[in-house]
């Protein structure tokens, strides 16, 4: 923002970061390293990391408090960590370090560890992800904006179908489960497990506990738009 021009602009997600970077994130409690892919959504929500299996973590960037690089970063205590990092040469490992903190508040906090592939990516990292979370539009953005929000972390959690397991609708809203029945009734879409009598053949043979419709990521719009309009209507 300038004198020039008063209006503040969205954080805006530098290339780079969207198309994600390849790191080794290392935990000291569990002595477990894992080879993951880094990256910020495009829309600059949220920072998540995949492992080899597929699996994602989600950090949302309004919950980080700070970056860490080089020697200011988390080092490993764990002597088998150190050894897989090759410790004996602290210099080289210094170049490579990126500690995520994030938590509700800057005393219960969560330190996420770091070790790129390349030397001087976590200086990178560490600077325009502290910079999107310090954006003042992040955390003080419009109420479209926070509906976008959900849409996005919604359409990152699909199945192996590709589609969103109704029980992210309920994880997402756990306060007020039959409003979204109702909107997702509404909307003449599954709000429920199948049960097995209505289920294909191939349905019938599998477990029942993992049996559970899932909506295409096309119908969320209009979900949220139902969801949304009792409150509408009742702050009006």
């Amino acid at each position: 923002m300038s004198l020039l021009n008063p209006v503040l602009l969205p954080p805006t997600v530098k290339a780079y970061l969207s198309q994600g970077e390849r790191f080794i994130k290392w935990d000291d409690e569990t002595t477990i390293a894992s080879p993951v892919i880094l990256r910020v959504d495009p829309k600059g929500y949220y920072l998540y990391w995949t492992y080899q299996s597929k699996e994602m973590e989600l950090l949302d960037i309004t919950s980080i408090r700070d970056t860490r690089f080089g020697k200011f970063a988390k080092m490993p205590k764990s002597q088998k960590l150190r050894e897989v990092f090759n410790m004996n040469i602290p210099d080289n490992f210094l170049l490579k370090t990126l500690t995520v903190v994030s938590g509700p508040d800057m005393v219960d906090l969560t330190f996420h560890n770091f070790v790129s592939y390349k030397d001087n990516v976590g200086k990178d990292w560490a600077e325009d992800v502290l910079a999107l979370a310090k954006h003042p539009l992040t955390a003080n953005a419009s109420r479209s904006t926070f509906l976008d929000k959900i849409l996005v972390k919604l359409k990152m959690q699909l199945n192996p179908e590709g589609k969103i397991p109704v029980k992210n609708f309920f994880q997402m809203f756990p306060a007020d489960r039959k409003r979204v029945e109702a909107a997702l009734s509404a909307c003449h879409l599954p709000k429920g497990k199948v049960p097995l009598h209505r289920a294909g053949p191939s349905l019938r043979s599998m477990d029942p506990g993992v049996i559970s419709d899932s909506l295409s990521p096309r119908t969320m719009p209009s979900i949220l738009r139902t969801s949304q309009s009792p409150c509408t209507r009742a702050s009006s």
